[in-house]
């Protein structure tokens, strides 16, 4: 049984070898007026031809670009839309990093391509298929402070049309894959479907790249019934932070795929990778007819270069070890 290895979201930035190009420090460099934009782009290009050359020597079958000019989830697209301002730092959910809240201050339109002139950069820098990631419409929506609709199912709903027109982008630039990072799925309860669907529903309607829901830090138990018919192509589950998701595969329909996040990207202790093939054969076991795919839990940005790149690693092992072992 071939299982899948992709990663769930940006990577670590800083370099690892000495000499290598640091974004960072261009970018300060760019503010005190000592570099330029330009130097910045080329930085960027840079790092991100790194990361993916990490990601194709580990073996990794489905690279992502590793959202090197992106300063936090939200803002990188959040500040491509009409209608929106970025606002101060606020703390991401539980971690111990910050990112600039959008303020919704207006209609919320799409006014242009943000992302597909950087899938076509990575798709030229790699040999293997490139996945791209946006932000989850709910989770933007819940990550914004909301100065202008005052009811979530609108303003979920104009997020969710916005970023279908990013996605559509995407597939005009021939992305075939596309992540929605969306970890406010696993805080929702019941009584946030109806703004749930409001913002899925579009994102995920005419798609022709394969797009998976991307659900870190929670399991998305409480409004699943409420998404289960849309037609996503794959769910990622956090089965490091939130086992529960091992009791939503029995009512994952069928011909869906499970993103299994099995690799802990809060934690710089490497996984034991028989471990991991044994918890891969675990879902296999109880759902042969779907189809896997090994990711870590979240973004591997969270961990210091050097133990993502080994985690990466150990990503690989492990799925060949189960796919060895018969899945």
């Amino acid at each position: 049984m071939k299982i899948q290895t992709t990663l769930a979201g940006s990577y670590p930035k800083l370099p690892t070898e000495p000499g290598d190009v640091n974004v960072r420090v261009v970018r300060n460099r760019r503010d005190q007026g000592k570099a330029t934009d330009q130097d910045v782009a080329q930085a960027v290009r840079d790092t991100t031809r790194r990361m993916i050359a990490i990601q194709e020597k580990a073996g990794v079958d489905l690279v992502q670009d590793g959202c090197a000019g992106w300063d936090d989830a939200q803002t990188y697209v959040a500040r491509g839309l009409d209608g929106v301002r970025i606002a101060g730092l606020i703390r991401y959910l539980d971690t111990n990093t910050y990112y600039r809240q959008p303020e919704i201050v207006g209609d919320v339109k799409w006014k242009a391509p943000v992302t597909a002139e950087d899938f076509k950069a990575a798709k030229g820098m790699s040999s293997r298929p490139v996945k791209m990631l946006l932000p989850g419409p709910y989770s933007l929506t819940r990550f914004s402070k909301d100065l202008h609709y005052g009811d979530p199912v609108k303003a979920s709903r104009a997020i969710g049309e916005s970023l279908a027109k990013e996605a559509r982008a995407l597939e005009e630039a021939g992305a075939t894959w596309i992540q929605f990072e969306d970890p406010w799925l696993g805080r929702a309860t019941a009584a946030d479907a109806p703004a749930i669907r409001a913002a899925l529903a579009p994102v995920l309607a005419d798609r022709t790249a394969k797009t998976v829901l991307n659900v870190p830090f929670g399991t998305p138990t409480g409004i699943f019934d409420s998404i289960s018919d849309l037609p996503w192509t794959a769910i990622g589950l956090d089965l490091v932070e939130a086992p529960g998701g091992w009791d939503l595969l029995p009512r994952i329909p069928k011909g869906r795929s499970v993103a299994l996040g099995l690799i802990d990207a809060r934690n710089t202790r490497l996984e034991d990778a028989t471990d991991v093939a044994r918890s891969i054969a675990r879902a296999a076991s109880a759902r042969p007819d779907l189809e896997y795919l090994l990711s870590p839990n979240a973004s591997l940005e969270y961990l210091p270069a050097d133990k993502a790149e080994a985690k990466v690693v150990l990503l690989v092992e492990a799925a060949r070890l189960a796919a060895r072992n018969g899945g």
